[in-house]
């Protein structure tokens, strides 16, 4: 009896099951096509899915298209069979996901399909003026370019514009240190830029420096990366040699500086009757390329007074290569120099003014796109 009673039940729960079993509601089809970059046609079909495996054809309550990036940015969402997209501000060959969804008895079924937009590229024409100072610091860049995008079905290729300027950037570097490159935004068809301002660049500079120390040349490469899908591709590459200057050209450019130099110190040390002759002379100098600074010891004579008296001084002098943070430092002279040195100065340094005034390179303003 008691083992009737438990078949019963066994049966009984089966039923129970059987009865309460909802149909599964799914996409049996979904058909994505491309008509061109710019359209889309979309087509499906639902059904239920019985219990013993028959497929049954539904009508959906509701359905809806959403096509989205890789991103999750929506660029299509609504009933339409025919979708039209933007593929000109798409990025090359980027990944686009088309998504049904249907909704019948209060359950939903979605269904997914991928496409590509167009293949892309970036042909730039560029220009490059670097270094404008010995700082190796400041340049120009120019920047012309095309966009191309693949004719559709075709292996030719067509320049088009988009709304959005892809992003562009220069990386510089020495060459054999590409780890320490500086990333140097490019926005505007001619672009000044200060590297200063930008990570990496005191690593930038010491290579370049102790390069120059090892072999008097480098060569110093810029690269142009363009975005046009979510890994930047390089389009262009521009090669700069930089080269030390001469010794014969930094004894050029110190006797310029030396004269600029002496003549505001001789200002300084005139009398009422003026200067009648001054001769300046180089006893030794050297120059610290990472300072860019020269310095120097000099001898000043000069004929001045009534009676045409000469005096005679020795110092020394420090100044950057391009004539600022000049400072000429008394060592010894003559007892008449002596004098007037203490008389019309009274310090042992004295600071000069800019040599080369507007010779000073400031940051770049900002300059408008032509």
């Amino acid at each position: 009896m008691n083992r009737g009673l438990a078949v019963i039940l066994a049966l009984s729960s089966v039923q129970l099951l059987a009865c309460s079993e909802t149909p599964d509601f799914i996409v049996s089809r979904f058909d994505v096509q491309q008509i061109t970059w710019d359209t889309l046609t979309v087509s499906a079909s639902f059904g239920e899915l019985k219990t013993i495996g028959s497929e049954k054809a539904v009508i959906p309550d509701e359905s809806w298209t959403t096509v989205f990036t890789a991103a999750y940015d929506t660029l299509f969402h609504g009933g339409d069979s025919v979708i039209f997209i933007q593929d000109k501000d798409l990025g090359d060959r980027e990944t686009l996901i088309v998504e049904i969804c249907g909704v019948h008895n209060k359950r939903q079924a979605c269904e997914q399909r991928s496409v590509l937009a167009s293949p892309k590229r970036l042909e730039p024409v560029t220009g490059l003026e670097f270094p404008e100072n010995e700082a190796f610091d400041r340049g120009t860049f120019r920047l012309d370019y095309q966009l191309l995008r693949q004719v559709f079905g075709s292996e030719d290729w067509e320049v088009f514009e988009r709304r959005i300027r892809p992003e562009t950037y220069i990386m510089a570097y020495v060459e054999d240190r590409p780890q320490d490159a500086v990333k140097v935004p490019v926005r505007k068809t001619r672009n000044r830029f200060n590297l200063t301002r930008f990570s990496h660049y005191r690593d930038f500079r010491y290579q370049i420096k102790s390069q120059m120390m090892d072999s008097d040349s480098v060569a110093v490469s810029f690269d142009l990366y363009s975005r046009l899908n979510s890994d930047p591709v390089r389009v262009a590459s521009d090669r700069v040699v930089l080269r030390a200057k001469s010794e014969e050209q930094r004894r050029a450019e110190l006797a310029e500086l030396v004269e600029l130099a002496a003549s505001q110190v001789l200002n300084r040390m005139k009398g009422f009757f003026g200067l009648r002759q001054a001769y300046v002379f180089i006893n030794s100098w050297s120059y610290q390329p990472l300072e860019r600074m020269y310095t120097s010891e000099i001898e000043l004579h000069w004929k001045s007074g009534l009676r045409g008296e000469w005096f005679d001084m020795i110092g020394g002098l420090t100044v950057r290569s391009n004539g600022t943070a000049a400072q000429f430092e008394w060592i010894q002279g003559s007892s008449s120099a002596a004098r007037t040195w203490v008389s019309r100065i009274d310090s042992s340094t004295v600071l000069l003014d800019a040599l080369r005034p507007g010779s000073e390179m400031r940051p770049p303003q900002d300059e408008t796109e032509r």
